[in-house]
């Protein structure tokens, strides 16, 4: 024999053929898995009739006589294949909610506190259960006295609503997930619902950046007006008015081309907004005469006050004027010729003509004599002060709460509003001063000052008084950028 041996060839050449079909099976499969799995655009639809269903090409069968002739047994068709696509789950998220037909929605209502009204009564008009939202103010009574809920206060309420089958939005009754309201600009009150389904509320205190800013200006049109045009707020303005109510006559001392100097504070939010001023630091007032400067400074025994640049206080026993912005229609006179009866004869006071309900101001500690209808003067107020002294308004419109024979009451404090009762031809006050039972002009008074800074606080004042100084040179001015002043939930501007 030749040494070659067939039975080996045989053997040799059938695994040859068995390797030769696995790989071109396998080729075949794997061209199959890259041609089909193209990519689909999120336009086209997935339908009944798309490639979801199409079945891959058939791969090409092994012919049996080749099998035979290799000596395998014939291995049946392989079935088809489907090819699985996964939807997207923004689709299906979307598809969930906008096919749902019950699902709840939250919704925010705004609704706003009545004259006289409670917030268990905003809550049943907006058509809260009573239980849910007795259970929801007993929780806000932990962090807020509800005795101070003001008229006008806007109240935010979250309400989940869950519609019937059809869609009806009144299928079902409202829960109350919650609720939010600011008393003020630095605090956040909020009650919600938690998962537990109890309420529970919580106060959160605004942060605020603090700014020194000065606001300087000269009169020409009147100290309100242009100070607001020089970047002060309302309120500055009207603490400006009560540092200077001792030392200016509003009504007969300022002029055009008086100039004025306010240095006070401004507490910025996080989204740099002006969300309320603060104190006055400084004031300086140049008009007829020495102009007028003053400094706060808080004594060792923590009372606050306005003082001169060498220590005196600028608070005196009575105020020249007991109004803001009034003006002075009749001086005290010994004689004048009276605008109802007709005849001449003696006017112990000065007169300030002003709206009616404009608030009158006890102008110095003191305790109230009378505050009662008096003849023709009609509504009448008498405060008895130091020294011999007393004051008197007469023809108002009513009395502050709390104003009746025997109260004390304090400086600046409002006591009563202008009114036109009694012998009177229109709304205005009429103010007179008594010393030791003798009406005196009230326009010409040089009335005592106030404390004067002892020689232990001085120095300590005086220190302090530098240090203002410092700060008022190198404050920007409040009208350069000034963001208006934040009102929010019904408070106005600070």
């Amino acid at each position: 024999m030749s040494g070659f041996d067939v039975s080996r060839a045989d053997t040799q050449r059938t695994r040859g053929l068995v390797a030769f079909a696995s790989l071109t099976l396998s080729a075949v499969l794997l061209i199959a898995l890259m041609t089909g799995n193209e990519p689909q655009s999120d336009a086209s639809p997935i339908g009944p009739e798309t490639d979801m269903q199409r079945p891959l090409a058939a791969v090409p069968p092994i012919r049996p006589d080749a099998m035979a002739d290799a000596g395998q047994t014939p291995a049946a068709e392989p079935p088809a294949m489907t090819r699985a696509v996964a939807l997207d789950p923004v689709e299906l998220n979307y598809s969930a909610f906008t096919d749902c037909v019950a699902c709840a929605t939250t919704i925010q209502v705004e609704r706003e506190v009545p004259r006289g009204g409670t917030l268990a009564g905003v809550l049943d008009d907006a058509g809260i259960d009573r239980v849910e939202a007795a259970r929801a103010v007993a929780a806000l009574n932990t962090v807020y006295d509800l005795r101070y809920l003001r008229a006008g206060e806007r109240i935010r309420l979250y309400v989940e609503t869950t519609p019937d089958e059809d869609g009806g939005e009144d299928a079902a009754p409202l829960r109350l997930n919650g609720l939010s309201f600011r008393p003020d600009v630095e605090r956040s009150i909020t009650v919600a619902r938690t998962w537990d389904d109890e309420f529970r509320a919580r106060e959160v205190q605004a942060t605020f950046d603090r700014d020194m800013v000065r606001a300087t200006g000269d009169i020409s049109t009147s100290l309100y007006v242009d100070a607001l045009n020089a970047g002060a707020t309302d309120r500055v303005v009207v603490e400006l008015a009560g540092v200077l109510a001792y030392a200016i006559d509003f009504q007969r001392s300022i002029q055009p081309g008086d100039e004025f100097d306010i240095l006070f504070e401004r507490f910025i939010d996080d989204e740099g907004d002006v969300a309320r001023t603060g104190d006055i630091l400084y004031v300086r007032y140049a008009g007829r005469g020495e102009p007028k400067e003053f400094f706060r400074y808080e004594t060792e025994d923590g009372i606050v006050g306005y003082y001169t640049s060498d220590g005196a206080s600028a608070q005196r026993l009575l105020m020249l004027t007991p109004i803001n912005g009034a003006r002075l229609s009749s001086h005290f006179s010994r004689a004048r010729r009276h605008p109802i009866l007709g005849y001449t004869r003696r006017h112990n006071g000065t007169d300030f003509a002003a709206p009616t309900g404009t608030p009158v101001f006890a102008a110095g500690n003191g305790v109230v004599e009378r505050a009662n209808r008096f003849g023709s003067f009609g509504n009448y107020v008498r405060i008895r002060h130091a020294n011999g002294y007393q004051t008197a308004y007469a023809h108002l419109n009513g009395f502050a709460r709390g104003i009746r024979s025997g109260s004390r009451v304090t400086q600046g404090q409002v006591v009563a509003y202008v009114g036109t009762t009694g012998r009177s031809t229109g709304p205005h006050l009429h103010y007179e001063v008594h010393h030791n039972g003798t009406p005196v002009n009230p326009m010409t008074l040089d009335l005592p000052t106030g404390r004067q800074l002892d020689e232990d606080e001085i120095e300590l004042f005086e220190a302090e008084r530098d240090r203002i100084l410092a700060i008022r040179d190198a404050a920007p001015s409040a009208a350069d950028g000034n963001a208006p002043v934040m009102a929010d939930a019904g408070n106005g501007a600070q």
